[in-house]
């Protein structure tokens, strides 16, 4: 995710250390957020999820919401303890933020840089 903040010039992007995947969330309008960031990222937490077809679902380990000037950031932060392969084919991401509940999947053949997954 870093990689693909700098490639678009944002130097202010969050960095996420190599032992977690990473889903960055924008566009998020502020006053769906509530000003206690701690709690509201406790309850983000609570309600994501990776879905993947066959297997249990992944909650994030984490949520961080960075309050920028264009808007914040919210950043799911899943552990690769639990492995995402190949064999996924398809994963799928769920969250709730106030009353807005979005997915969108994710296909890990499009995800592929040098014959490996890049996730």
């Amino acid at each position: 995710m870093r990689e693909a903040e700098l490639k678009s010039r944002d130097v202010d992007a969050p960095t996420v250390d190599e032992n977690h995947y990473a889903i960055a969330v924008r566009g998020v309008p502020r006053n769906m957020l509530k000003a206690d960031t701690r709690a509201m990222e406790g309850e983000l937490k609570k309600q994501a999820a990776l879905k993947r077809d066959g297997k249990k679902d992944f909650k994030p380990s984490s949520v961080e919401i960075h309050q920028r000037d264009d808007g914040p950031i919210i950043l799911y932060l899943f552990s690769k303890s639990t492995e995402i392969t190949k064999s996924d084919r398809r994963v799928e991401f769920e969250a709730q933020i106030g009353r807005l509940k979005f997915a969108e999947p994710f296909f890990i053949e499009d995800m592929v840089y040098d014959g490996k997954p890049a996730l």
